[in-house]
């Protein structure tokens, strides 16, 4: 029964440019706070705009870190990758926000549109992990040669593993040709990570049908073993695009399989155990026993990886009266064979799959949407109408966990507060709480300890624009990343998207503008300016709100000079230092009007000294020293590194082995580089092998710079000569 209640990183670019350390220009914003600007990009660009046409702009869960993207490589790129993108990772430290590309050396032959694009696209709460998809890495020797293979990278040092690494079958062509826009589960710090391939990889997994596979940190495991131990003989699947079909802390895996009947969910648990989970707890002389449920669907699973929501069209506890599609819960327990695990959620028959919405992170509270369509919650055992209409025409914006896309719909981990986007009307002109949106799209909010529900982003006149939570700043063919849910929701229950109406006086533009809604005081507040001619749209912010990213064409930090596209978080918290105006200079006169005289030009002008970042007084040259080029005889050589602190030391480049020490004090060390098999082959065929070594150092304070510089290899001399 639903009861209704109440009422209505060089740069890599590490160069510490103006544009890095921009701030700080303060935001009045409700309840007495203030936030300010800090531009995330990088002055120097390549001349092109961030990409704000699509999703894919990731924040890290603290805000300390964003992913981007451009169409225009810059600072440290050494490939581009879907569509002619390159990836970049920007991480805000002291001396400002550093940013480095992230996109692999991709192959040369492979196609970056339809087959064989190179993208990282799924990643680690942090950032500091990323998981994707490529054609045959050059820099790795380890994956399947002319196939797609699953890497993960290490966004500072650029360092891949091979994740598809099969004992048994080759790859085929087809495998993961959808990956990552199909995945199958990933844990928050990236290194657990499970695929589907009808490959096989495994000795003891089944050959000819799919398998379950577990990736945990470099060992490869057979995931669908049934609570008998067995692997599933007749293949097994696990929930696609499921955001949380994994937890967390990789420990537990939904899989759905069959045994023969209907296709069932388990719960694979340490590597040790599985529970049948959508298994029947009603006794076997009820009328209505049926030993293989059907229509059975994994919906969601807390972080904690013990509570599973799933839909099924079989009543599996005597409380369930309908032989229609019904939301359960399954709670595991130590006894799971003996105990109950089960909970009717949805009583009505009338769950549509991929509905579920969200729910706390105890499991008890659930919101979820019927085919009806009706919003409910269901609180520790009792359901509230939240409203009647909130059907959204759009599924690419459907509001469940299983969106392919973004998804319009989020919970506070609480449960206490919910945010939804739709552009149901109740008579085709006005919105689900009365006011006059005819049919565009609008954000409501929902807070439980109020019973309300409040249209946040519906102006006071006729709706003429859509709220959004997507970039739409520059126009290309835009990027989804799966699994990827904008924070436009905090933990906090603050809302934020982006809006062309005039919602408060300050916004004179007419054009998209980021806006925040505070539930504490039922306000709204811009957090761009409101003026100029360039829209502002909502990418991402953390978990908590006080980091919200925006892309925007307008400049606001004095050091924003271009009117390319940036990326900028709106921060409430502490400042950057206070980053110097720009004095005009005088003019010259004389012989200080002449240019200076050129230069030879040096060996290879666009390679490592262009991105030098070890001048006097930087950081780099504060933490570590090293020769801005060396040479060696043969495919290996020892690099002489002066360390000024204890960290930890990383290097990688394209066809060297990748590698890092770690030392408890300062001191002069060796890097020992090697080359790849593929890099010796070209040593031995041409006599040179010419590349870029880059460098990144982490001292044990947190501090971290990275550092480029170019090595040689030459064919060794032979003996006698």
């Amino acid at each position: 029964m639903v009861v209704r209640r109440g009422s209505g990183w060089g740069r890599r670019v590490r160069a510490i440019s103006l544009g890095a350390i921009a701030c700080c220009l303060l935001l009045p914003v409700s309840a007495g706070a203030a936030r300010h600007y800090e531009k995330v990009s990088p002055a120097d660009k390549g001349q092109g705009d961030i990409v704000g046409d699509g999703e894919t702009t990731v924040a890290a869960r603290l805000g300390d870190a964003v992913e981007f993207s451009s169409r225009t490589p810059f600072g440290d790129t050494v490939g581009s990758g879907v569509i002619g993108q390159t990836q970049y990772v920007a991480r805000r430290t002291g001396q400002g926000w550093m940013t480095g590309a992230i996109t692999p050396t991709p192959r040369p032959d492979a196609s970056q549109v339809l087959f064989a694009p190179t993208g990282l696209q799924l990643f680690s709460d942090d950032l500091r992990t990323a998981v994707g998809r490529a054609y045959d890495l050059p820099a790795v020797t380890d994956d399947a040669p002319l196939r797609n293979n699953i890497y993960v990278e290490d966004t500072a040092t650029r360092a891949l593993q091979t994740v598809s690494i099969s004992q048994v079958e080759p790859l085929s062509p087809f495998d993961f040709f959808a990956f990552p826009g199909t995945f199958w589960g990933m844990s928050a710090d990236a290194r657990h990570i499970a695929f589907v391939t009808p490959t096989q990889f495994l000795p003891d997994a089944v050959p000819g049908v799919p398998n379950v596979y577990k990736w945990d940190d470099g060992v490869l495991s057979v995931a669908s073993v049934l609570p008998d131990g067995n692997v599933a003989a007749n293949g097994a699947d696990s929930p696609e695009k499921l955001r949380g079909a994994m937890s967390p802390d990789g420990s537990r895996l939904l899989f759905t399989a069959s045994t023969g009947g209907n296709v069932q969910l388990y719960l694979h648990i340490d590597a040790r155990r599985t529970v049948w989970v959508s298994q029947t707890e009603l006794d076997p002389s009820d009328p209505n026993y049926q030993p293989d449920p059907s229509g059975v669907s994994a919906l969601g699973m807390t972080p904690d990886g013990t509570n599973v929501f799933f839909v099924t069209d079989t009543r599996l506890l005597p409380e369930d009266t309908n032989d229609a599609p019904d939301l359960y819960r399954y709670t595991d327990s130590a006894n799971p064979s003996s105990d109950s695990n089960l909970t009717l959620i949805s009583h009505e028959g009338d769950l549509a799959a991929a509905q579920l919405i969200g729910m706390s992170d105890d499991g008890e509270r659930v919101y979820y949407q019927t085919s009806s369509p009706r919003l409910v919650l269901w609180d520790h055992g009792t359901s509230t109408l939240i409203t009647d209409i909130a059907y959204s025409a759009d599924p690419q914006y459907g509001l469940g966990l299983t969106s392919v896309a973004p998804g319009y719909g989020r919970v506070t981990p609480d449960g206490n507060y919910f945010a939804f986007g739709t552009n149901a009307t109740v008579d085709n002109v006005h919105g689900l709480t009365g006011e006059q949106t005819d049919g565009h799209w609008e954000l409501y909010f929902y807070s439980l300890r109020g019973d309300s529900l409040t249209c946040v982003s519906c102006p006071s006149a006729p709706a003429v624009a859509d709220a959004t939570v997507v970039p739409t700043v520059t126009q290309g063919l835009g990027l989804t990343y799966a699994g990827l849910r904008p924070r436009f929701l905090a933990d906090d229950g603050r809302v934020f998207f982006s809006t062309a109406e005039a919602l408060v006086s300050q916004d004179t533009n007419g054009v998209l503008d980021t806006y925040e809604y505070d539930r504490t005081s039922d306000s709204l507040s811009l957090l761009s300016t409101g003026t100029g001619n360039d829209p502002s749209t909502f990418a991402d912010a953390s978990a908590s709100g006080d980091d919200v990213f925006i892309v925007t064409r307008q400049r606001l930090v004095p050091s924003d000079h271009d009117d390319l596209v940036d990326l900028y978080d709106v921060r409430d918290g502490s400042s950057l230092p206070q980053e110097p105006v720009e004095q005009p200079r005088p003019p010259c006169q004389g012989d200080a009007c002449r240019p200076p005289q050129s230069a030879s030009t040096p060996e290879d002008p666009m390679g490592s000294r262009s991105f030098e970042d070890g001048g006097a007084g930087s950081t780099a040259s504060r933490l570590f020293a090293v020769r801005q080029r060396a040479v060696f005889r043969g495919p290996s050589g020892l690099l002489r590194v002066r360390l000024f602190a204890a960290g930890r030391l990383a290097w990688s480049g394209r066809g060297l082995r990748s590698g890092s020490i770690r030392r408890s004090r300062a001191g002069t060390y060796e890097v020992r580089l090697v080359l790849g098999s593929h890099a010796r082959a070209r040593l031995r065929a041409s006599g040179r092998y010419r590349t870029s070594l880059r460098l990144t150092f982490v001292s044990a304070s947190g501090d971290e710079v990275t550092h480029t510089t170019r090595v040689t290899f030459r064919v060794a001399a032979k003996k006698g000569r």
